[in-house]
């Protein structure tokens, strides 16, 4: 039934692309941990990206005839119909961008080269830099070149690594904090960066082996004296530890007591590490 009724809101041509888009788009991982306690992160993970390979299994031919469908036809346009379209197009492929079909790959490098927007480019960038393989890579590479001398732009190039569900994204983030254009003195480049990936990549930010709060307490610790704000933000993300799993428990609490623990600690990181150790 889930199925069907995705199939019927695909095949409404009278429908509002945006409200479509909408009706389409899954609940995110994180929405689904506030509805489960304890969190279970990688059952959640997995069922939702099940779900969309199923869905694109199920449903290709639709998916494919909505993105063709809803490709520029008339220059770039900052309409809201314009805009649905957009949004609508890369959600569709998005989806098919689950089968790991060479078919869909090079439609997806196809938007990456060609796409007259940067709401194209970067949607296609972040699927391509989802899934491992050269082409990933290499967009990566090109966009960098490309927009290097823009500072906002590279915010999204960071954030898109950050966000990864690929295996290895905490070795990719690791590596960036040594990239010319990254700077722990720079806010937009610390959340783009070490806050896109604590608060938007569940399941490589919670894996069980504690590596992601190993990570965030290390920036915490190190950025602390350079702006305690941002770092008590930051350290936000390991505020909600007691509603994990117990194994989880121990590792996110430990972080918190080695942030704790540091000696000339700013009055923001005590506040939030200790009301989090005591709530």
């Amino acid at each position: 039934g889930f199925i069907e009724a995705f199939r019927a809101a695909l095949a409404d041509r009278s429908a509002d692309h945006s409200l479509l888009a909408e009706v389409l788009t899954l609940p995110s991982e994180s929405y689904l941990a506030e509805q489960r306690e304890p969190v279970d992160v990688e059952g959640i993970h997995r069922s939702r990206e099940g779900l969309k390979t199923h869905i694109a299994r199920a449903l290709r031919a639709e998916l494919l005839a909505t993105y063709l469908g809803n490709t520029e036809t008339r220059g770039f346009e900052i309409t809201p119909e314009a805009i649905a379209r957009r949004r609508l197009k890369n959600l569709c492929l998005g989806y098919l961008m689950q089968l790991g079909d060479p078919e869909v790959t090079a439609l997806c490098l196809g938007q990456f080269q060609a796409a007259s927007n940067m709401t194209d480019v970067v949607a296609a960038l972040a699927f391509l830099a989802d899934h491992p393989g050269p082409q990933g890579d290499e967009a990566l590479g090109v966009f960098y070149q490309r927009w290097r001398s823009d500072t906002l732009v590279l915010d999204k190039w960071f954030s898109i690594q950050a966000t990864s569900k690929r295996p290895d994204t905490l070795e990719r983030v690791t590596g960036l904090l040594g990239h010319p254009a990254f700077s722990l003195r720079n806010p937009n480049k610390v959340y783009s960066l070490i806050g896109a990936f604590s608060g938007s990549n569940p399941v490589r930010f919670h894996d069980p082996s504690g590596r992601g709060y190993r990570f965030l307490a290390d920036r915490v610790l190190e950025l602390d004296p350079l702006n305690s704000q941002i770092a008590a933000r930051l350290l936000r993300r390991l505020a909600p530890w007691r509603r994990y799993d117990s194994h989880r428990q121990d590792l996110m609490r430990a972080e918190l007591e080695r942030v704790l623990s540091r000696e000339a600690l700013s009055k923001d990181s005590y506040e939030v590490a200790s009301r989090s150790l005591a709530s």
